[in-house]
């Protein structure tokens, strides 16, 4: 079956797996998500290589190209047959696509931004503030939490990686990327690049840690 075809449940399924943008038991979408999630349609997801399985329990996650296949649903047209809770779905998946038109973000940043108390964390760079100096007798990705401690107003705020650097100057840029790219992979990190390209100055430019070929100029830690 071609991709275009794929009806609703399996839509629902990549969509789903693309909001909570993490691996999911099939539990999950029977029991929370009120999917009907069966064999057939798991069988299928996989042999158009748009998702993994595990076992035991059964587990569901995306692939590379299930989540370029999920962001295609992002500003598409209802199928077919979708009744009113499809419809206004995909009102809202419009809404989304928008959103990250808007933001300059790609899709899996856009999912796996974390709700800060009653707001989202602003890409906004905080001024420093002051904090303890680092230690350097911690590894790279310890001083870089720390550091980011010291310069966050609160956990999940975001800060310019040229802030960040500076106050990580006994450190190499080198030591810097690394412990980047490596916190990156955790849940509760994120790094975005700045929706406003035009507003970057040139050492802001410079800072950018280069993840997915795309530049990351700000980053976040909720917790």
């Amino acid at each position: 079956m071609p991709e275009k075809e794929l009806p609703l449940v399996d839509r629902c399924i990549l969509i789903t797996l693309m909001i909570k943008a993490t691996p999911l038991p099939q539990t999950y979408f029977t029991n929370v998500a009120g999917i009907g999630l069966k064999a057939d349609h798991r069988r299928r997801l996989l042999s158009l290589k748009l998702i993994e399985v595990t076992e035991k329990p059964i587990t569901l996650a995306l692939t590379d190209a299930g989540w370029r296949r999920a962001a295609q649903e992002l500003g598409a047209e209802p199928p077919k047959g979708a009744g009113s809770p499809g419809g206004t779905l995909y009102v809202a998946l419009d809404f989304l696509r928008r959103l990250v038109d808007h933001s300059g973000l790609r899709v899996d940043d856009l999912f796996r931004l974390q709700i800060n108390g009653e707001a989202v964390a602003s890409s906004v760079s905080t001024p420093p503030t002051s904090g303890p100096a680092p230690s350097r007798t911690a590894d790279p990705v310890a001083l870089v939490r720390q550091a980011y401690q010291g310069l966050a107003a609160a956990p999940g705020d975001y800060v310019m990686l040229s802030d960040l650097r500076s106050a990580l100057d006994d450190l190499s840029r080198a030591e810097v990327d690394a412990a980047l790219v490596e916190l990156n992979r955790e849940r509760n990190v994120h790094l975005v690049p700045e929706s406003n390209q035009k507003v970057l100055r040139p050492e802001e430019r410079a800072a950018a840690v280069s993840i997915g070929n795309q530049d990351k100029h700000l980053i976040a830690i909720s917790s």
